[in-house]
């Protein structure tokens, strides 16, 4: 028995919301992980300006993948994620003001609500 068009039509039509149904979840979990990121770059920023480097110019250089972090010594960090990032500091030398920008290597650790518990630091030449 011959498939008429109206079947082909169902056919083609259930394939493509199988499909989508399969894919969904997959972009579903990439924007949660990127808002997660972006979320998380926000607090380090604020957590760098405010605490560790106040007064002075950040610029961000890159992040890591945030990872889960399970240590059961230490059960208030749940993430942890690495940070590079370059702070410019003014510095006076016989009259003269210059700019000296460090890039750093940081290491932060945050609890479940994204907030840094902890930071290890690497200074990078």
């Amino acid at each position: 028995m011959p498939l008429t068009i109206r079947h082909h039509l169902q056919i083609i039509v259930m394939r493509s919301f199988l499909f989508c149904l399969l894919i969904l979840p997959v972009f579903a979990s990439a924007q949660i992980n990127r808002s997660a990121r972006e979320f998380a770059s926000e607090q380090l920023r604020e957590y760098i300006t405010g605490k560790l480097f106040k007064d002075l110019s950040y610029k961000p250089v890159s992040f890591g993948q945030i990872k889960t972090f399970e240590d059961k010594r230490t059960p208030e960090i749940v993430w942890t994620i690495e940070h590079k990032f370059e702070i410019t500091e003014s510095r006076k030398t016989s009259d003269q003001k210059t700019a000296v920008s460090k890039e750093y290597k940081f290491q932060f650790y945050l609890d479940d609500k994204m907030k840094v518990v902890r930071a290890d630091s690497y200074f990078v030449y």
